[in-house]
């Protein structure tokens, strides 16, 4: 079913009618404008995407929108009805606006059934609190979505793709008029998304208003009826995504011609000799696996979210133990115990969560481009201290310009920065060291399509350099853009390897689908 179906399909209940508006929103933060003139307006029946470059001002204009903070100026309504000037959470809540965001924000150590009371409340009786009432309503928020989960199992429990339906339905309860989904697929694998994004379908068929913010265009042409670019605080403009070309909307989200996913077919082949050979490596979740990767040769390891590639990341940048198996760096053994090991020997690893793994969010960003620093033996550590320093700052501040990070200052705290900026603080971190072996996990999570485009060159200008990269991700279109081979593989086993032109989502899809269903 087509955007314009789904939104035919709506029935009664004011399909085309705005549910949401929002009029020349602006915010500024201390001398800062993050959103200039915010503008966008959902329908019912609608699934409406927002997307911008990563500090464009998308995140600002739906903090505006939900009153945390409410905008500087500007006006927002619901189904007509205009918010107070500097509106609340609360006021929002009550104009039914409800707002998921990537982590769900769930409780852990909670049922599913606690989860989804939390937004409708605890029913009670005699002033205690009616357990079965609370799990009859989970069970019937989940039944609207088509999903059979045990409202008694924690969510701590439960893998991404399951939590991101309890957060829906927590949503659902309250009956909202406009949901609100901030990269909701971003930690899911590709058959997770397709269910979430079918559960999103029926949703727009009872006639709800969505708005849907991402990074992944593919899911944008798929399930999008229209969709607003914002670009430097402004609103671009609002397009129906039938009449607009992948090509056109890179532009209008860019400002400029990108290439994305150009294809590794002209990118760097094998130059050498091999840089790492391994023999039946094993861990957690990981049945003993054999590979080769060359002198600036890019390989791809990939499955769904579960299919036990990203455990080789960390067995090979010495995170988790191996349990069996041989590898050999350079000709030499390598058995790394822990991450200083692999380091020493060249191993560069840029981890799938930047912000816990990868990045010291409260440090700024020459602390972070320069940690785990090569230390000057004591004797001289006081002369050359302050040599050091200032060579460091010109090195971050070159550093950040050829990275084109925003803003490009080394005293700027990480945590300031976009996700797209943060990713290429961590990326330029690994690549100063001119890495051996580069192994990168989820590297484009979160990162709009011109920072990833940049990345991508930045990984095969260093792949030409001779570097041996391994890409691991379920993020197929990120194999089918850099890979030259990929190893597909299935609850940790080995299934499949894609060479050259077949290394391609269709064929990726197709073997990491069969895999699933053996």
């Amino acid at each position: 079913m087509t955007g314009a179906e789904g939104a035919v399909a709506a029935g009664a209940d004011g399909p085309g009618r705005t549910a949401l508006s929002a009029v020349g929103l602006r915010k500024v933060y201390g001398g800062t404008v993050a959103l200039a003139e915010g503008n966008l307006e959902v329908a019912r029946g609608e699934i409406h995407a927002l997307l911008g470059e990563n500090g464009a001002g998308k995140s600002t204009l739906i903090r505006c929108v939900a009153g945390t903070p409410p905008p500087d100026s500007g006006a927002v309504a619901v189904d007509g009805a205009a918010f107070p000037p500097h509106h609340t959470p609360a006021d929002a809540a009550a104009a039914g606006l409800a707002f998921i965001h990537q982590d769900a924000a769930l409780v852990e150590n909670l049922s599913i059934a606690e989860n989804i009371a939390l937004g409708a409340g605890y029913r009670s009786r005699f002033r205690l609190i009616d357990w079965r009432s609370v799990h009859r309503a989970a069970r019937q928020a989940l039944d609207r979505m088509g999903v059979a989960l045990d409202t008694h199992s924690l969510v701590a429990e439960l893998p991404p793709a399951s939590r991101m339906i309890v957060a829906i339905a927590r949503a659902l309860v309250g009956s909202p008029r406009v949901l609100v989904l901030d990269e909701p697929t971003a930690n899911l694998s590709a058959r997770d998304v397709e269910r979430l994004l079918r559960i999103l379908r029926g949703l727009r068929g009872e006639g709800a208003g969505i708005l849907y913010v991402s990074h992944r265009l593919d899911e944008v042409e798929q399930i999008c009826d229209r969709i607003t670019v914002l670009r430097d605080g402004h609103t671009v403009g609002t397009v129906a995504t039938d009449d607009v070309s992948r090509r056109e909307l890179v532009q209008m989200i860019c400002g400029r011609d990108v290439v994305v996913g150009a294809g590794a077919d002209t990118g760097p082949r094998r130059q050498g000799a091999s840089v790492l050979d391994v023999r039946g490596l094993q861990g957690p979740f990981l049945e003993p696996i054999g590979f080769e990767v060359a002198r600036g040769e890019i390989v791809g390891f990939t499955g769904m979210s579960d299919a036990g590639h990203y455990v080789l990341g960390e067995l090979l940048f010495g995170v988790t133990a191996r349990t069996g198996g041989t590898a050999m760096l350079e000709g030499a053994p390598y058995d790394p115990k822990r991450p200083a090991d692999a380091i020493a020997r060249g191993v560069a690893y840029v981890p799938a969560d930047r912000n816990v793994h990868g990045l010291a969010r409260e440090l700024s960003l020459l602390e972070n481009l320069f940690l785990n620093p090569d230390v000057p033996p004591s004797s001289v550590r006081r002369v050359t201290q302050l040599m050091r320093g200032r060579a460091e700052r010109r090195d971050a501040s070159s550093l950040l310009h050829r990275f084109r990070v925003t803003p490009p200052i080394p005293e700027e705290r990480v945590s300031a920065l976009s996700g797209g900026n943060a990713q290429k603080v961590l990326v330029a971190r690994w690549l100063r060291r001119r890495p051996t072996l580069l192994i990168v996990s989820d590297l484009t999570v979160g990162v709009d399509v011109g920072a990833r485009a940049e990345i991508y060159e930045h990984i095969r200008q260093i792949a030409g350099e001779g570097t041996a990269v391994l890409v691991i991700t379920s993020d197929f279109e990120e194999i089918e853009a850099l890979c030259s081979r990929a190893f597909v593989l299935q609850r940790g086993r080995l299934i499949g390897t894609l060479e050259g032109e077949d290394v391609a989502v269709d064929a990726i899809t197709a073997r990491a689908v069969v895999g699933a269903q053996e």
